[in-house]
């Protein structure tokens, strides 16, 4: 099976950037290779539960990059040994960010939706090998919606529902477009108000080619999770919030409220929310015709986005749901049940304009999560939380690989269970 990457290229930092760097970098590399007393970062003893030397990580990296809300949860063994947050819940810098702080988490939203396919597929309600789309063929399928204006490609059968769990189910938004973010030209296709909601869009990609054969090659896929929500909702008779708030992070100990659905609209979101920075205007898909806004209030349809990147959570929702299940890689979704390898890891990664996450899991128990209201203004969409990896990686004495290479998120290659 061939292996795209679909975001080629280590971005680079804006000017500013740059200076806030030469200004900063000193002093924070000071404080990481001083380890708060060890001599050397690779050698230094990970001290878990000395919060103030996370604190200031945290802090001073922020600092390095612009970055005004950001939070970290770092888990050992299944047990939170550090929680922590940094900068302002406001633009105008007037309140301190809130300790249960919640954030958009983007693409990380995608492991959840996995576990919440696999959990259907383990009460026997879902077969992971069942045809996405009810096409007209005799076996017929999950989801029955009306390919707009007609049936693009014969191989929209062929599309199973463990290819879009796995990203091959034949859409390569580098080759052609990443649809879920088109809601004024489709809308506008259709003949329907902007945005066009989730059905409509399918509709109209069920109408476009796809790219490849369905499970030959494997292409981050936006689309491919779209889908996924309302297979959910189709096969549970629930809507998608409910049953993963209900299924995947009720059994774990996460109120209802720490997971929620991210809102187009500040005056929609949870007070819990900071204010997400991100440069440019942008046209409302919800007043195409108006005028432009701030790209996270209305650049797109976030609550269309609910499966693909659409929820909003805590970190400590996060490594509670990371000490379960897997969250990157072939398993995405399976839990993590028996004797893990030492040496195993993997990293999911989410950015949208005004984002950026990441959940970072390992064989040698420990589990963390860093979320920041800003992503690099640079072809590398990840630079910052990537960049916060190798720092804290480094530190922990943590296997893992931040290449730019790789899309969303990374995997070890060896076994996940230990032999």
């Amino acid at each position: 099976m061939a292996i795209r990457n679909a975001i080629p290229g280590k971005g680079r930092l804006e000017r500013g950037e740059m200076l806030r760097t030469k200004l900063l970098l000193a002093p924070l590399m000071a404080l990481i290779l001083t380890g708060c007393g060890a001599i050397l970062l690779t050698t230094a003893p990970v001290v878990w539960l000395n919060k103030s030397h996370f604190d200031a990580i945290l802090h001073d990296f922020s600092e390095l990059h612009g970055i005004r809300a950001s939070a970290l949860a770092i888990m050992k063994d299944g047990n939170v040994v550090y929680e922590g947050v940094s900068g302002f819940m406001d633009a105008e810098h007037t309140t301190p960010t809130v300790s249960n702080v919640m954030m958009r988490v983007a693409s990380v939203s995608k492991s959840v939706t996995a576990a919440a396919v696999r959990q259907l597929a383990a009460d026997g309600l879902l077969a992971l090998d069942a045809r996405a789309f009810d096409l007209g063929q005799p076996e017929g399928g999950l989801l029955t919606l009306q390919p707009f204006p007609s049936l693009g490609d014969a191989r929209l059968i062929d599309i199973t529902v463990e290819h879009l769990l796995l990203h091959e189910a034949g859409w390569d938004r580098n080759s052609a477009a990443d649809w879920v973010f088109r809601e004024i030209e489709i809308a506008r296709t259709m003949s329907v108000s902007s945005p066009p909601g989730r059905e409509n869009t399918v509709r109209y990609v069920l109408g476009q080619p796809l790219q490849f054969d369905p499970g030959s090659e494997t292409v981050y896929s936006n689309v491919g999770y779209l889908v996924l929500g309302l297979i959910i909702e189709k096969v549970s008779g629930k809507d998608y919030l409910t049953y993963v708030r209900e299924n995947i992070f009720a059994p774990l100990g996460i109120p209802a409220e720490d997971v929620i659905q991210a809102r187009t609209f500040p005056q929609d979101r949870s007070i819990r929310e900071p204010w997400y920075d991100a440069p440019g205007l942008a046209r409302n898909v919800f007043d195409p015709n108006g005028p432009p806004v701030r790209r996270p209030n209305g650049g797109w349809d976030a609550e269309a986005k609910i499966a693909e990147a659409g929820l909003v959570t805590t970190t400590r929702a996060l490594l509670e749901f990371a000490d379960e299940y897997v969250v990157r890689g072939s398993r995405i979704g399976s839990r993590r049940i028996g004797r893990v390898r030492s040496g195993w890891w993997g990293w999911q990664g989410g950015t949208l304009s005004g984002t950026n996450a990441l959940v970072y899991q390992s064989g040698d128990g420990v589990n963390y999560v860093i979320l920041f209201n800003r992503r690099a203004a640079a072809s590398d969409r990840l630079y910052y939380v990537r960049r916060f990896m190798e720092i804290l990686n480094a530190r922990l004495m943590l296997p893992s690989s931040a290449s730019s290479s790789e899309t969303f998120g990374g995997a070890s290659t060896g076994q996940y269970f230990a032999d």
